[in-house]
């Protein structure tokens, strides 16, 4: 017995009978129990494997030699590539389709085709003349709005309304009295304050402190309501008497003539507008002189400035808009139109790329969804320059099966590794073969896939040793359709079995 033999389990059969015994391997001895077992338990369905291939493919080409032979060949050592094959077009990372917002007639063209070009250099223009005009008068209707002058006339606006508040105010204190007036004033605070211990209140129905906030505002209230009923009887009773009592001239006598409940309508109605107009004319001098103005401010003052506004912004996009300038740096790569064209807003003018950092969107086969992930390498060749294989690395993989004329690919972006960008100049949508590298072993030991045999997770395969078929675990890395990578549990040399043929 060779002394490798000794680390190894080892089935023997006797003739005439159904019993296979095992031979445990020495070194079982020297382990665990437990961890004796569990290795026995493994090599066993091992050796069940083996015997299986012993009892239907070896005895059997054994006895009927004459109709049946062992096929096997020799592990040859060699590099192993798994690759996806596609389709790549060449695309800018950065491409922009410029225009002029505002029309006109072309009158400069700055750049030509193929022309490398800065951020912000001045690429085209159009005549600017009624634009010009446009802005200068949109200028100077807003420079008159934000004049010193208008911001002294807002400020005056200001005192004059304040002053017609105080009147109206007077006014409508005659009308009414002080009392009533004091007590309306009164019985709106109450109400707002109660409005407010009802929504604490309700937010936490548990706390006693809010619940009594509440009771004491509902009782103010009822107070000040109390107080304006009075104010009201003592304005009938005694204020209105006391002023509008008449003397008529001609015959002496005297009679009421009290305010109208329209007269009183009138006189609150002032009063409001007044106030109202004490706001608007507050809002445009706090626009005016930088103040803070509420989003909902309206007047008709405050209006005009921000109208004034609006129309000063759009004239000088307009102004902007019959210039082109570069957004980044790139390289011209095609112009539509020329000097005394005339240019309609929005349609293309010039088309600048970023040429420096060049990516390609490539196409494979939806059967090769599973043969391609961010991060593998990829060999590109270009159709034209066949002899140069560039390298890129894919840095995006679409979710979803891209479906172009009714066939279903796979959509990934591959971006360029290795370019020398200054000799780099092919022109975008050039076309490219494109190898996406799932796998590489180089000088790896490799046997047909016809070799290697699975259960579960296990490889296996037979080794011929001094004519014997012999199981051996092995441990597997890449593979194709026709070889696998051995990467422990085979030797250089090694003869493994690929199955049997028929002879004559």
């Amino acid at each position: 017995m060779h002394p490798e033999r000794d680390s190894r389990m080892s089935v023997q059969t006797h003739p005439g009978s159904n019993v296979v015994k095992f031979k445990l391997p020495a070194f079982l001895s020297r382990l665990s129990k437990k961890a004796a077992l569990g290795i026995t338990a493994a090599l066993l369905i091992v050796a069940a494997g083996g015997f299986a291939y012993y009892k239907l493919v070896y005895l059997p080409a054994q006895s009927i030699t004459t109709t049946a032979s062992l096929q096997t060949t020799q592990i040859r050592q060699g590099d192993l590539v798994i690759y996806a094959s596609g389709t790549g077009t060449l695309t800018s990372a950065n491409e922009n389709d410029l225009a002029f917002s505002t029309g006109g007639k072309v009158t400069e063209i700055n750049v030509s085709v193929g022309e490398k070009v800065g951020a912000g250099d001045l690429l085209a223009k159009v005549d600017d003349t009624s634009a010009e005009i446009a802005y200068a008068q949109a200028r100077r209707a807003y420079a008159e709005l934000t004049s010193p002058a208008a911001i002294a006339d807002a400020q005056i606006a200001v005192a004059d309304a304040q002053e017609e508040v105080v009147s109206a105010k007077n006014h409508l204190e005659y009308v009414l009295g002080p009392n009533i007036l004091y007590w309306e004033n009164e019985v709106a605070k109450a109400q707002a304050a109660l409005t407010e211990a009802q929504t604490a209140a309700d937010q936490d129905s548990s706390n006693k402190d809010l619940q009594t906030a509440l009771q004491k505002a509902k009782d103010t209230l009822d107070y000040v309501n109390d107080k304006l009923s009075g104010a009201w009887v003592s304005y009938e009773e005694i204020y209105v008497p006391n002023h509008f009592t008449m003397t008529d001239r001609s015959s002496g006598q005297k009679y009421l003539a009290a305010p109208t409940e329209t007269e009183i309508l009138s006189a609150r109605a002032d009063l409001a507008a007044a106030q109202a107009a004490v706001e608007e004319a507050q809002y445009l001098y706090d626009a005016l002189t930088g103040g803070e103005v509420p989003e909902d401010a309206t007047g008709s003052g405050l209006s005009e400035l921000e109208q004034a506004q609006l129309d000063l912004q759009s004239a000088q996009e307009d102004l902007d808009g019959t210039e082109i300038y570069a957004p980044f740096a790139g390289t011209v790569m095609s112009i539509d139109v020329s000097v005394g064209d005339n240019a309609s807003s929005g349609a293309t003018v010039i088309t600048i790329a970023d040429l420096d950092q060049p990516y390609l969107e490539l196409y494979l086969d939806e059967s090769d969804w599973s043969n391609v992930a961010v991060g593998y390498n990829c060999d590109v060749i270009f159709d034209i320059l066949p002899d140069k294989t560039y390298s890129g690395t894919v840095t995006q993989v679409d979710p979803g099966l891209y479906t172009e004329s009714g066939t279903s690919v796979v959509r990934a972006i591959v971006k360029l590794t290795d370019l020398n960008e200054s000799a780099f100049n092919l022109p975008l949508g050039t076309t490219a073969s494109v190898d996406v590298i799932g796998g590489k072993a180089e000088n790896a030991l490799l046997i047909p896939i016809e070799a290697l045999h699975k259960a579960g997770d296990v490889y296996t395969v037979f080794v011929m040793e001094n004519g014997t078929p012999t199981l051996k675990v092995v441990e597997v890395g890449i593979q194709d359709l026709l070889y696998a990578e051995i990467k422990s549990g085979l030797n250089p040399g090694d003869v493994v079995t690929t199955g049997t043929t028929e002879t004559k």
